[in-house]
């Protein structure tokens, strides 16, 4: 349950209410035997603000108490107190009253079903018995479409090649490790081995849909990087014929942007062949999202057709991609797989779960017309998730590297070609750097490891589709529109 933070004022000054606690309305009264004497001063002066009117000084008092108030708890990353209130005789925050003034010997423990919030260890069982998240988790049990990491490494049976990943190769598992002196070793690795598998870069293949052109574009009047991407997507997939006659499932759809203007384009296109068509869209995602779009696909259809034909259907399933199975949901006919920009290892995810549907990829049952995913986000994949282990273990066979090591450092390389620059760093600036190299050398090599990740999805994909199909791995948009540019595209 979302807790709000509110405001109260008291006197002339006012406190805010802290997430779990209330904030008392009285001044504490009872001095603390380890306050200085100006702070007993400054009690005092906020004591007497009752009867007179407030004043500067009386202000100063007030402030210099709420401070007193404010949790002693030294945030090392932040470089200050934390500014969380205590209770009434606590010196420190219920997050932070569980560490000693040297900050170990935690009693506070990250709750298990959401990390988010920490919990007292001994209240811990209780705890799990009420927790709002513990109803999430278990919200989709008994639906059809659900079962528990189906599309996880573990349940995989179409993946290329044996062993998961990391631990049997006995390769780097420990959080603390020092990832940098793994990343400084892999370094030359990497670059001998895109040497020699990659030649050419990827082609940059930038379309524009008219239909886009002449209406969202120009109801913006600044940022339009969005639109542009959009306006290449859905054009692939008309140049491949894949809006005809079909229906669409997005994966982490968010506010299902992406499907609203792809059923806008649609919904065109039909009408001005005057062949009315109700598309189907299956949208997929496993957080709760705000301003969502799914009530204007049928408002879009009425008024560009006009008519009462039968408007699109949307069906939102919020649930995780790797415990989706899709084949409860797929209606009759044919579907194309949609997502811009699916994060990390939700790409991994989404590529198993469509390959274990037996309606899209099966022979005797195809309804898999085509699959457009532009991704992002390579830095918080997951070598024992990644779809393709084998090609990764291929490609270092001859060099002293183990798969999960490897895998490490391509995902932390990866976020060089798209944290973007520091105003004012120049090509060869190395910025202090551990690795000593420069900004244009960091951002190559990031290309590098990206490149790697996405043929590994490019090339296990293309052994599970049936023959007649054609996986292409292009980049859609040019680096100063977003610097996650890379699309992957199936189609026959």
């Amino acid at each position: 349950m979302a807790i709000r933070v509110r405001a109260h004022f008291v006197r002339d000054g006012w406190r805010r209410w802290q997430p779990g606690r209330q904030i008392c309305d009285e001044v504490e009264k009872k001095q603390r035997t380890s306050q200085s004497d100006d702070a007993r001063v400054g009690e005092a002066t906020a004591a007497t603000m009752t009867a007179e009117p407030a004043t500067a000084g009386a202000a100063a008092a007030a402030a210099t108490l709420h401070d007193d108030r404010r949790c002693t708890f030294y945030m090392v990353q932040k470089q200050r107190r934390c500014g969380m209130m205590c209770k009434k005789g606590c010196d420190m925050c219920s997050e932070h009253s569980g560490f000693s003034s040297q900050g170990t010997a935690a009693r506070r423990v990250p709750c298990p079903l959401d990390p988010k919030h920490s919990v007292c260890e001994s209240n811990l069982r209780k705890h799990l018995l009420k927790c709002s998240k513990l109803k999430l988790r278990h919200a989709n049990d008994d639906k059809p479409y659900y079962c528990l990491d189906f599309n996880a490494a573990a349940h995989r049976c179409h993946d290329v090649g044996a062993g998961s990943g990391g631990d049997a190769d006995g390769g780097v598992n420990d959080d603390n490790a020092d990832i940098n002196e793994i990343i400084v070793k892999m370094i030359p690795i990497l670059e001998d081995v895109y040497s020699k598998n990659f030649v050419d870069e990827l082609p940059l293949d930038v379309k524009r849909n008219d239909f886009m052109l002449n209406g969202r574009f120009n109801q913006l009047v600044a940022n339009k990087k969005h639109a542009i991407q959009q306006s290449s997507l859905i054009q692939h997939l008309c140049t491949r014929n894949l809006t005809r006659n079909t229906s669409f499932v997005e994966f982490g759809c968010g506010r299902a942007e992406l499907s609203r203007y792809v059923n806008q384009f649609v919904t065109h296109e039909n009408t001005a062949r005057s062949s009315p068509h109700s598309q189907h869209f299956v949208l997929i995602d496993r957080a709760s999202n705000r301003m969502k779009f799914d009530k204007k696909f049928a408002d879009d259809f009425e008024e560009m057709t006009g008519s009462g034909a039968p408007h699109p259907m949307t069906h939102r399933y919020r649930i995780d991609i790797k415990d989706l199975k899709l084949d409860p949901l797929l209606q009759d006919g044919n579907y194309v797989a949609i997502s811009k920009h699916l994060c990390g290892v939700a790409t991994d995810l989404a590529l198993r779960c469509i390959a274990n549907s037996e309606k899209l990829v099966q022979p005797g049952q195809l309804q898999l017309q085509g699959l457009c995913i532009a991704m992002c986000c390579r830095h918080i994949c997951d070598s024992e998730e990644y779809v393709n282990p084998a090609y990764i273990r291929e490609l270092i066979r001859d060099y002293d590297a183990d798969y999960t090591s490897f895998f490490r450092a391509l995902q932390k390389m990866c976020s060089w070609a798209t944290c973007g620059r520091k105003p004012g760093l120049k090509d060869d600036d190395t910025n202090g750097h551990f690795t000593q190299l420069t900004v244009q050398q960091r951002e190559s090599l990031g290309f590098m490891a990206r490149r790697i990740i996405d043929h590994g999805r490019y090339k296990w994909i293309a052994s599970i589709v049936p023959q007649d199909y054609k996986v292409e791995l292009l980049r859609y948009v040019p680096l100063n529109v977003s610097l996650e540019n890379v699309a992957m595209i199936i189609h026959k």
